[in-house]
Parts: C-alpha cells; sequence; structure tokens
C-alpha cells in the first residue's frame, strides 16, 4: 500500500467575487504572497479560464516566493495553475499555460531542487478523453523544454475539475476510468490523484438543492475509490461564502465541514478574504487545516437512487422557473462591477455554456422524474452570466436564487417518494439546507422581485415561498439598509432593462455603485 499522502488543505483562488476589492493581473502575484504569509493559504491557484491572466504570471508568482520569502514553492506552498479548457476556449492558451508552467520550474531548479509546479487543473472536465489529451500535451511540452533546455522535470498532473451536476453524478466513474486509460498511456498508475467538484456552475443549471446533492454524491463516489485501489485520491471542492455557490465562511464553517466530509482541500475565495470581517479568513484557514479532511460518509445503493431521483425533481422545478428569469438576469448582470481582468467575449458571460447533457442523469431517475427533467431542460441555450454575477444580479432585485423552485420541488418529492425522502433530505442529505435558507432570506424582498418577475413567474416564486414557511421558520425581514438600496435601486434598474441598458454616463455609475453597497452588505459580489 502507497504511504499516506497529504495534500494541501487551503487553496487560494482568483474568483471574482469580492464587493470591496478590484484586483489586477499585475497585483496577482503580491496576493499569491499575501495568501500564504497573511492568511495561512498552502496552496495558490494563478487562474487562465476565461481571464486576461498574463502567461508569465506563473513565473513571476514562483520568483516571488523564491525572492521575497522563506517558502520553497513545491514544498511549503503549492502552485497550481487552473489551464483553459481546450474545447472552450482553445488549444494554443492552454499550451501556453503549460509552457509557462515549464518556465517556471525551470527558473525554480535554479535556486532549490523542489520542482514548483506539479499539478494544473482543467476546467469543465466532461469526459477521460479530454483528461488524457490534456495530459499528454502536458508531456509533450515537458519533453520539448528538456530538448531546448537541457532539464528534465516530473510531469505536472492534470486535476479535472467537474463543474456540472450531470458529470458530478458520474465524478467516480470518470475518475476511475481516468487511472485506467492513463495507465493504458501512459504505463504507470499515478500515486496521487486529486479530483476538483464545482458548486457553483451545477447550483446556476439545477438549482441549490440539486447541486449540493450532486456535489456529495461526488464527494461518496470519490472516497470510495481510495479503499478501492492503489492511486490515492483527493478532493478539492469549489465554494463561495453565499449559500448558492457553497456557504463557506467562518459563521457556517462548522456547518460546512460536516456538509462536505471527505473533502480534502477546500477553496477560499476573493469574497471571504475582501470582503469579510478582518480575521475571519485567517480563523477559517486555521480551523481547515485542523479539521480536513472529516470522516467520509458513505451512501447506501438505496440511498444514492433515492439523491438522484431527488436531485431530478429539484432540478426540474428550479430550471422551469430558470427560463422565464434568463433576460432579467443578464440584464442585472452587465450592470455588475468587473472584479478581475477577464478575456473580452461576446454576449453576458465568459464562456457561452451550453445546456448541459442530461442523458445520463435521466438514466438514472425514475421513468416518470426523469422525463419532467427532460421537459423542464430550456430548448435553446439561455447564454447566461457566469456563476458570481449570475447569483449577483438575483440577489441585487430582492429573490436570492436559493429559494427557485426549492419549495414546490419539496412538496413533489414528498408526493413521488414519499414522506420518509423528505425527511432523509432535511435531516440526512442536505441537513444544512435550513440554514442555507435562513441566511438567504436575509436578502428576500418579494415587493421589489415582483416587479421583474412575469405573472406566471411570481405565482411559483410565491408558492416556492409559501410551501418553505410551511416547512421552516424562515426569517424574511431583510435587513433595513438591503431593503433600502433594494427599493432606491430598482426603478433604475427597470428602466435600464427597458432601454436596452443604453442610460446615462452618469445614472450607470449610480447603479453600479449601489449594486456594488448591496454586495457589501451581504459581503459578497455573488
Amino acid at each position: 500500500m502507497n504511504r499516506k499522502i497529504v495534500f494541501p488543505k487551503v487553496m487560494c483562488t482568483q474568483h471574482p467575487d469580492s464587493a470591496s476589492r478590484y484586483i489586477s493581473t499585475q497585483e496577482e502575484p503580491e496576493e499569491a504572497i499575501e495568501a500564504a504569509q497573511v492568511f495561512g493559504c498552502d496552496e495558490y491557484m494563478p487562474d487562465y479560464e476565461g481571464k486576461a491572466t498574463p502567461y508569465h504570471q506563473n513565473v513571476q508568482i514562483v520568483s516571488k516566493f523564491i525572492e521575497e520569502t522563506d517558502l520553497i514553492p513545491g514544498k511549503d506552498i503549492f502552485i497550481t495553475p487552473r489551464a483553459p479548457s481546450a474545447a472552450q476556449e482553445n488549444r494554443f492558451r492552454q499550451l501556453m499555460v503549460m509552457m509557462s508552467i515549464a518556465e517556471a520550474n525551470y527558473n525554480a531548479l535554479e535556486y532549490s531542487d523542489v520542482q514548483a509546479i506539479n499539478e494544473f487543473v482543467h476546467p469543465m472536465t466532461d469526459s477521460v478523453k479530454e483528461i488524457i489529451e490534456a495530459q499528454q500535451h502536458m508531456v509533450d511540452v515537458s519533453e520539448l523544454a528538456k530538448k531546448e533546455f537541457g532539464f528534465s522535470m516530473e510531469v505536472p498532473r492534470i486535476i479535472p475539475l467537474i463543474e456540472d451536476a450531470p458529470a458530478l453524478l458520474h465524478a467516480k466513474e470518470l475518475a476511475e476510468n481516468t487511472l485506467l486509460a492513463w495507465k493504458g498511456h501512459f504505463g504507470t498508475d499515478p500515486e496521487k490523484f486529486r479530483v476538483f467538484l464545482g458548486k457553483s456552475d451545477s447550483a446556476l443549471s439545477f438549482g441549490h438543492v440539486a447541486s449540493t446533492l450532486s456535489c456529495k454524491y461526488a464527494i461518496n463516489g470519490i472516497c470510495e475509490l481510495n479503499s478501492e485501489l492503489d492511486t490515492q485520491t483527493g478532493i478539492i471542492f469549489g465554494a463561495g461564502t453565499l449559500p448558492f455557490r457553497g456557504h463557506l465562511d467562518l459563521k457556517n464553517a462548522e456547518n460546512f465541514l460536516r456538509e462536505y466530509r471527505g473533502v480534502g482541500t477546500i477553496t477560499l475565495q476573493s469574497a471571504l478574504r475582501y470582503s469579510h470581517k478582518k480575521g475571519d479568513a485567517e480563523s477559517l484557514v486555521s480551523l481547515a487545516k485542523t479539521k480536513l479532511p472529516e470522516k467520509p460518509e458513505f451512501f447506501s445503493v438505496e440511498e444514492k437512487e433515492e439523491i438522484i431521483n431527488l436531485i431530478g425533481i429539484f432540478g426540474s422545478s428550479y430550471s422551469r422557473t430558470l427560463r422565464q428569469l434568463a433576460s432579467v438576469i443578464n440584464r442585472v448582470a452587465d450592470l455588475l462591477p468587473q472584479q478581475r481582468d477577464r478575456l473580452m467575449h461576446k454576449g453576458t458571460g465568459g464562456y457561452s455554456r451550453s445546456a448541459p447533457d442530461i442523458s445520463g442523469m435521466v438514466k438514472f431517475c425514475r421513468t416518470d422524474i426523469g422525463k419532467e427533467l427532460e421537459a423542464s431542460m430550456p430548448a435553446e441555450d439561455l447564454h447566461l452570466p457566469r456563476a458570481i454575477k449570475f447569483t449577483g444580479a438575483l440577489y441585487s432585485i430582492g429573490l436570492p436564487p436559493e429559494f427557485i423552485g426549492t419549495g414546490r420541488a419539496l412538496e413533489e418529492a414528498r408526493e413521488k417518494l414519499g414522506e420518509a425522502a423528505c425527511e432523509n433530505l432535511l435531516t440526512k442529505y442536505f441537513p444544512s439546507l435550513a440554514g442555507d435558507l435562513n441566511f438567504a432570506s436575509g436578502y428576500l424582498d418579494l415587493n421589489v422581485a415582483s416587479r421583474f418577475l412575469s405573472r406566471e413567474c411570481l405565482k411559483e416564486v410565491r408558492k416556492d415561498l409559501d410551501i418553505l414557511h410551511e416547512v421552516f421558520d424562515l426569517e424574511t425581514s431583510p435587513e433595513p439598509s438591503y431593503r433600502i438600496l433594494v427599493e432606491m435601486m430598482q426603478p433604475d434598474l427597470l428602466q435600464a432593462g427597458s432601454r436596452g441598458n443604453c442610460m446615462d454616463e452618469e445614472v450607470s455609475q449610480l447603479v453600479c455603485s449601489t449594486l456594488t453597497k448591496m454586495g457589501k452588505i451581504r459581503k459578497a459580489l455573488g
């Protein structure tokens, strides 16, 4: 049996979710130093996915650690870049990032015998084929570096990032088949293999409850692999501070660590570092280093079937309403500030994300539930903004996305799966749901939200809230300062929508400023 491997516990990321600070790409190398020396993180992720991150940032960060600190990259602090997806951006940008990894390692070996960068993240992973292809390209770049510069490095390993609910349900299968293909293609078994699971994008497509259950199903499956394979697997879990994106903050930390038992590494995103109370991030990092990884929970075959059917019910209820909200979400998202330097793209989002392939999910569901899930999916891509602005837009109109479809799905689950399944959901599968909804209810203002919704959409949301009030003791009274800003904002937002965003520049600045103040109150842009 291989020796037990200790994975990094806290990965500092470049997510643009802070409401209080814009960070340019020029500031990010210094941010990496701050992540380690101030916040205590043991991993930093330079991010090239959809971002205008300079090619040489990996080199800058590694050099800065070597020249300005006593920390050795690759030993005391791990640098783990997120490369672009060849399918979603292009292979050229992906190869450029791989070349920068090789250059950073070349520079680091002049100062120590420790390789600085040993892993890289591959976003939006859907298949074994794209993992093996990206890994092979990293091998090719390593061989080119050896030929041109005469230095050898251990080929950095790929970390697949799985981000949508259907892929999360197949996470164990994807990891297992990747390791089999790895041995067949490269002739070796990796000693360790990490999988990155994302909460935000699955929530955007399938809603808060379906996303949480999908993530927990994936965590369960990856943890099972540890007892079945020689390769040690580790899980990175990507979560933001608002419940819809994971609810990872100091106040909810104990709940979070219990909810996602089995995770070995968490992400410390920008909102927690810059928009929360000073000291919160450091305390959370300290707690994570003490407690991670928690002993995982394992589900029986019957429980897994029940979870998948719950995912189908909650996903379809959310998706039916989402279709009606897409246009207003896009309009408001365009008015939110850009807190990192992103690549220029057409439309409101970073990538134009396609509707997920749900065929595998439908196959797992009970026939009637699967058919309803299929029927709920939009006929064409909605081209929604990325998850942070998506979440921020809905909070800004007084409708936190945690509520969308949740009440009706609870009622439907009770009718189709029985009272015991609902009890399992609230006590075993997702015990933090009540806390998540109570948090979000502090930013709920249906009076304002109703001005943005169609009559049919408002009727559905009202039904959600009526049911949730019966099930949970929700405190639905918005914070006074937040309510004032929401009320003050809504005429301008409605005007922006009716004029196609062609508003006076001063009004536009006022709108953006007010939206930012609302983000500061909730301590996250989205």
